[in-house]
């Protein structure tokens, strides 16, 4: 049997109310200090927006509004992401590697199946009624002012 290692023999267990070395961001020195606080997990419920006006998207002024009625900026800041078509190959993610390709099995390829008839196609093509209404305001405009081409 091996002999256990002294260091590990020698000093008391350490208490997990100590102060531990943290390691922070993609590694190095620079990212590892101590923690002096007792960490809390962060809470996961819905904020409030207590504030006079709220923001959507991006950013920039087009994205903000004032905050009349809590409800509605709740809901303005919620995004329900697309549904997508589920994919039949190699699926990729993060930066690459082996450890990021999911291949999914036969059998998750036919739970899949049908799942995406709602989905959003990528390959939709667009019809002249909605390239019509797609046009911007400087393209009505200089339709109006030069009339409108004939192809």
């Amino acid at each position: 049997m091996a002999a256990i290692p002294s260091h590990l023999t020698e000093n008391p267990p350490r208490s997990s109310a100590e102060r531990r070395a943290l390691s922070h961001g993609r590694g190095g020195a620079g990212n590892i200090g101590s923690s002096t606080t007792d960490l809390e997990p962060p809470s996961l419920d819905t904020p409030h927006l207590k504030g006079d006006i709220y923001t959507t998207g991006r950013g920039g002024t087009g994205n903000m509004a004032k905050n009349n009625d809590p409800d509605a900026a709740r809901r303005a800041q919620d995004v329900i992401a697309a549904p997508r078509r589920p994919s039949n190959n190699d699926v990729h993610v993060g930066r690459g590697g082996a450890a990021n390709v999911f291949r999914p099995s036969t059998e998750d390829l036919k739970a899949a199946e049908g799942n995406g008839d709602s989905a959003i196609s990528d390959d939709v093509s667009v019809t002249d009624k909605k390239k019509d209404e797609s046009r911007g305001l400087a393209d009505k405009g200089k339709e109006w002012l030069f009339g409108r081409k004939k192809n």
